[in-house]
Formats: structure tokens, C-alpha cells, sequence
């Protein structure tokens, strides 16, 4: 069996330390959330978070994770080690926009025009 190197073991540690998971389960209660919120708290929650973004130039737990990099995106970090040439860019033009925008259509549709209704709702 071979032993990873002591640096490649930290690493390891910190790639997927405490706020790795937070992140995690965070982002799965986000895509998630056309199924479990109304669309305009969902709304108003993107909103939030895009204040964040503009205010503290980043994700909060992004930056308690990487470091205050405003390149840094966790999306990018992490795919990046799949395909090095991934742009950060671009990235974080697809988190940032058009995942949110998605996700709201997603549940306007489901919750106006479908008739779902979700746990939380307004």
C-alpha cells in the first residue's frame, strides 16, 4: 500500500477539512431548494448572497476555507484538479449567475405553473 507524502497528506486534510463539508451540505440545500423553499425566499436569499459576494469580494465560508483570493471560487478549486485549463472566469460566472438564475426559474415554474407546493413556504 503507498503512503502519501506528510505535504500531500495536509493538503488532503485541507482540501476536505470542516468547511469543505459545510460547503457541501450547504450547496445541496441550495440545489435542493426549489423542492423545499418558495421561490421568493429562494429569490431573496440569491439576493443575499449576491450582496455578499460584491461586499466581502467572495463566499464567506470560501474564504474561511481558501483564503480572502477573490479568484478563488469552490466550484473552480475543486474541478481544476480534474481539468487543470478550467478558466476561474468562468467558473464563477456560472456559479454566480447562472446557477442562481436556474435554480429560481426552476422553482417559479415547479411552485406557479406546476402547482408544487414546498415545506417553506411564503
Amino acid at each position: 500500500m503507498r503512503r502519501r507524502s506528510k505535504t500531500t497528506q495536509d493538503e488532503h486534510v485541507k482540501d476536505f477539512g470542516p468547511w469543505f463539508w459545510v460547503h457541501v451540505v450547504l450547496l445541496l440545500i441550495a440545489y435542493a431548494s426549489p423542492l423545499l423553499a418558495d421561490w421568493r425566499i429562494i429569490l431573496i436569499g440569491v439576493a443575499v448572497l449576491q450582496i455578499q459576494y460584491w461586499m466581502i469580494g467572495g463566499c464567506y465560508i470560501t474564504h474561511l476555507e481558501r483564503g480572502k483570493d477573490s479568484r478563488e471560487v469552490f466550484w473552480w478549486y475543486y474541478l481544476r484538479k480534474i481539468w487543470p485549463n478550467i478558466r476561474a472566469d468562468h467558473t464563477k460566472f456560472v456559479v454566480r449567475i447562472v446557477v442562481p438564475i436556474i435554480i429560481v426559474g426552476i422553482a417559479f415554474i415547479l411552485q406557479t405553473h406546476i402547482g408544487y407546493t414546498p415545506p417553506l413556504s411564503w
